[in-house]
């Protein structure tokens, strides 16, 4: 039984003028819910097809780990139709991370089929929480990879493409008549990828995003649109079919903490003025993207005044204009691991109005939360609501010519004991038995605490007390932002030798870029390694040993050598005798290594190009150890976040205190930890 207390310790936001409280008019909304017995817990792709019908994805999310089922919604009737099961229609197999979800990024054939892409956001059915990283080359329990998946609603037939990059989670797709291809990003790795139709190969842009960005968008120009995790506009160039860098950030918000390293283009629709309107995570701007001038302006607040004066962040995922050129978008808000109902706001912003709310979106007992994608149609707003908690998902449409006649008229009050337990005054508002009506979310709550527990004493990342990043590739052109050598200076400064043909040496200070300077070129660093341990045997996996190949040595103490080879294997090497030490990541090469200044730890960085990378340690007391890939995500941190998988040099600071890490993803950077 849940108390007071419980209450007090998880209502996260302060009270709020009662007004606040009041739905939307109740004869706009029709609204249909899946029953409280469905375990499926999501929707995050839903579109109209030409034809007129409505489809979306049934999706299940962390703690429930099934399979997507695709439906239909038939709005004249309310319905919800399941059409087909994704484990019905497609080879699976159990003991894997599943392909629970399809995520934005559903289009429609000139023939009239769906292309669709899988997700995944569940686990395996053994595992204690959705670990994709975790399990990234785990061959029976990691996800597969996405599957392409067709659906032609006329015959009702299934097909599936199978799986366009192995191990990565498919987060956004699009399909291009022009040059009749689909284009879609990874969640993972932050890759951009093209899918011929015609041939079905598979062509691989490389890091575009830091990781997981999703909403790929046709512009007026004919282009596609997407941007990175942090902000930075990118477009797929659909004349050259070249992945282009715009040279733009989108601007943060200095009040949003999130926003300093999660400020992606996370909905965008194109407006009657013929420019391209961005909705950002996390930020409180309206922005437009002007094509002629490749330009962002900020159009402004896109919180009604109400809402301006409390501290939440702000969040959108969808928005539509309608036939008079007004913006109408869901908004919510988040703080202290809670968040707020969903409130309908419409601004017509390009006739001078200001942001207009017009009551919580959601019936007496049921706000929604989030609407993934909405569509106006005839005046009237179809979408898709999602994560209101764990509670099954539903789908919504509002008569908009209803919402405006009675913008001004008494409403009624939300209900829903959801919404009120994120208030310090719910109690108050709701009644007692709030505590009991809502006991299904605290137990929620409590959940997501274990979880967190979980994760923070199983990290898959590499943890230091502190870290920065420094965005070459927001220095230099994106194609010679690989960082092929680094150093320290006696300053404590790191060097950084950048570049493919055309070559850069950049210092760097506490993260941030002070100098950099064109260059002729560089010295390899184990240039002619793999013939200096030829005449030893080095470790090898079974059936590889033609792999067993010195990549990497570093001289340690007494005299010794620890050799990494190509297959990812380490050793230690003392004349002719080598002492095989075994895997320090799941694949190899091992790139590089830094020894501290006493020769007693050995810190190196390893991996394939197609893997997650891996940066490792060792010394005799504790052997060798695994540390973990290269990603943060923290406002506090210098650069905000950085996620790369292909980790290519390392160096440590004089002093013993820093590591320096280079990188050689498209989106080159250097890392540095406080060790």
């Amino acid at each position: 039984m849940y108390t007071r207390e419980t209450f007090e310790r998880n209502a996260a936001f302060d009270a709020v003028e009662p007004k606040l409280h009041e739905l939307i008019t109740q004869r706009s909304l029709q609204y249909a819910v899946f029953p409280p017995e469905t375990k499926h817990n999501a929707i995050w792709d839903y579109a109209i097809h030409p034809n007129g019908r409505h489809y979306f994805g049934l999706c299940a999310e962390i703690s429930y780990p099934d399979y997507v089922h695709f439906y239909e919604y038939i709005p004249e009737k309310a319905e919800l139709k399941l059409l087909w099961k994704l484990n019905d229609s497609v080879i699976t197999h159990d003991r894997t991370i599943r392909p629970s979800k399809i995520h934005t990024c559903m289009s429609f054939l000139p023939d009239g089929r769906i292309i669709m892409t899988t997700h995944t956001t569940a686990s395996a059915p053994n595992h204690p929480y959705w670990l994709p990283w975790a399990y990234y080359s785990h061959m029976w329990e990691g996800y597969a990879g996405s599957n392409v998946i067709l659906y032609d609603p006329e015959s009702g037939k299934v097909e599936d493409w199978g799986i366009p990059v192995p191990r990565e989670t498919i987060y956004g797709g699009i399909y291009d008549a022009k040059t009749n291809a689909y284009y879609f990003g990874g969640y993972i790795r932050g890759h951009v990828y093209r899918l011929d139709m015609a041939t079905r190969h598979v062509t691989d842009y490389g890091q575009a995003a830091e990781y997981a960005s999703f909403r790929f968008v046709k512009g007026l120009d004919g282009h596609i649109y997407n941007s990175s995790k942090s902000g930075r506009l990118y477009r797929i160039n659909t004349d050259t079919k070249q992945l282009e860098d715009l040279g733009l950030d989108i601007p943060q918000s200095s009040d949003i903490p999130l926003s300093k390293f999660h400020n992606q283009m996370i909905a965008a629709e194109n407006g009657p003025d013929g420019r391209l309107y961005m909705l950002v995570a996390y930020n409180d701007k309206l922005f437009a993207y002007d094509y002629a001038k490749n330009a962002i302006e900020a159009v402004g607040d896109f919180r009604p005044t109400e809402f301006q004066a409390y501290d939440w962040t702000p969040v959108t995922h969808s928005m539509a204009f309608d036939q008079y050129g007004t913006l109408w978008y869901g908004l919510r808000f988040q703080g202290n691991g809670r968040e707020t109902a969903n409130w309908l706001i419409s601004w017509d912003f390009l006739n001078g109005g200001v942001p207009f709310n017009h009551g919580i979106a959601g019936v007496l007992e049921r706000n929604t939360t989030l609407f993934c994608e909405m569509y106006i149609k005839d005046d009237v707003l179809y979408g898709a609501d999602t994560n209101h908690a764990l509670d099954p998902p539903g789908m919504f449409q509002i008569d908009l010519k209803a919402v405006r006649e009675d913008r001004h008229l008494p409403r009624l009050t939300c209900r829903d004991p959801y919404h009120y337990i994120n208030f310090k005054d719910g109690l108050q508002l709701y009644g007692d038995t709030l505590l009991q009506d809502a006991a299904r979310y605290y137990d929620m709550f409590a959940e997501g605490e274990r979880d967190g527990r979980f994760l923070a004493q199983n990290p898959d990342t590499f943890r230091a007390a502190n870290v920065s990043v420094a965005k070459i590739w927001k220095h230099t052109a994106i194609e010679q932002s690989r960082v092929n050598r680094v150093w320290y200076d006696e300053r404590h400064r790191i060097h950084a030798i950048c570049g493919n043909e055309v070559f850069t040496h950049f210092i760097i200070e506490d993260g941030i870029v002070v100098s950099q300077e064109a260059i002729d070129g560089y010295e390899p660093k184990h240039e002619g390694v793999d013939q200096a341990f030829a005449h030893v045997k080095l470790p090898a996996h079974p059936g590889r040993q033609y792999l067993a190949v010195a990549s990497a040595a570093a001289s340690i103490s007494n005299g010794r050598r620890l050799v990494g080879t190509t297959d990812g294997m380490l050793a230690i090497v003392a004349g002719d005798s080598v002492f095989a030490l075994g895997a320090c990541a799941p694949h190899g090469p091992v790139h590089d290594m830094a020894v501290t200044s006493d020769l007693t730890k050995v810190y190196g960085v390893a991996g394939d190009p197609s893997d997650l990378g891996m940066v490792f340690s060792y010394d005799d007391l504790n052997g060798v150890q695994q540390l973990g890939r290269v990603h943060f995500s923290d406002p506090n941190k210098v650069g905000g976040c950085g996620l790369s998988s292909e980790p290519y040099c390392i160096a440590i600071s004089g002093d013993d205190r820093k590591l320096a890490i280079g990188v050689i993803d498209r989106l080159g950077c250097v890392y540095e930890f406080m060790i």
